[in-house]
This record gives structure tokens, sequence and C-alpha cells, in this order.
């Protein structure tokens, strides 16, 4: 069933935060028609219990059409606003430069959102973040699989899943990773 109140909570929560390039920066995140369809869809579809129907949401978009953006508000709102405590979001890539862009436009949201920067600790060097309140984080990781298991993952934003060279690091991160999570997602 849809919860227009699941799905208008996460809009909002995206809808605060603000462009991180070129001349939209500084402008607030006002999802376009398709972009919110897409918001609505994975948060406001749930079951009967209250949690999400869909654990996974494969999107493509075109290239300069802020998929960096929308990944990184997403990775936010699963970090900071999906009331889970201690989640576990990570962004993936086929290499760590790569994951590393969606996180880069996060800390610029970040920087620019005055409630988030004062409970988020950032690690740049790890390229992590910290939601204090719940305990939460937002990690890159690197591409080798191996290093993987046993994640307790709330979240997987999955960047350029097209250029991996196999499917080891995608069947580590999705399967099994968030059975201990009411409603993972898999972005």
């Amino acid at each position: 069933m849809y919860d227009k109140t699941e799905a208008d909570r996460a809009i909002t929560f995206i809808e605060n935060l603000k462009h991180t390039k070129g001349k939209w920066h500084g402008v607030y995140f006002k999802l376009l028609p398709w972009q919110e369809q897409i918001i609505r869809d994975v948060f406001g579809t749930v079951k009967p219990n209250g949690y999400r129907q869909y654990n996974t949401a494969y999107v493509e978009i075109p290239k300069k059409n802020g998929k960096s953006e929308l990944a990184a508000a997403v990775a936010l709102y699963l970090t900071c606003g999906d009331n889970e405590w201690g989640a576990e979001v990570y962004g993936c890539a086929a290499d760590r430069q790569q994951a590393a862009i969606v996180f880069d436009v996060a800390v610029d949201m970040v920087d620019q959102c005055p409630a988030l920067k004062k409970r988020i600790k950032l690690v740049l060097s790890q390229k992590r973040m910290i939601y204090m309140p719940t305990n939460s984080f937002y990690q890159v990781l690197s591409a080798e699989a191996y290093t993987k298991h046993g994640l307790n993952v709330h979240g997987v934003v999955f960047d350029e899943l097209h250029a991996q060279p196999n499917r080891e690091l995608y069947d580590v991160m999705t399967k099994g990773s968030g059975d201990a999570r009411t409603q993972p997602l898999f972005f």
C-alpha cells in the first residue's frame, strides 16, 4: 500500500538539502517529477507492517541529469532521516574514487545544511560521516569484494553498477547483508 506520510517525509528531507555544483550550487533541491516519483515509490510503498515494500531500487539516469545529487540525497536520508539506530550506509562503485564522488556531494550538502552540519561528524580521511544522534554512518568502500563480508547494511548506494568487472561486490553487498535490518535499501 502507499503511505503518503512516509513518502512526504523522504521528499521533505531531500528538498531541504541544497545542490552542490555549478549554477545550482546553494539552490534547494526541488525534485523533478520523475525524481519525485522514484522517491515516492521507494519510500512510500509499504507492506502491511509499515516497512518499505522495496529493498532494491535500480535506477538508470543519463549523464548530467543529477544522478550523484539524487544518490547523495538518498544516502543522507538513509543515514540521518530513516529512523534506523546504528544505520550503516555504504557507497560502492567500481573503485573507491568513483564511490567518493557521491560521498563528496553528500559532504557538500551537509556543509550547506546547518541542522545536519551540527549533528554530523565528518572523517574525511576515511570518507566517512557519522550521524551522532543515532550513531549511524555513511562510508565509502573500496571495490575489493572479499573484504566486505559480514557488514550489517541498512543502505547501499551503488554508483556506476555497469562498470563493475563482475558481480562479486554487488553480491556481497546485497546477499544477506541487510538480513538483520527491518527495511534495508540497495539503491
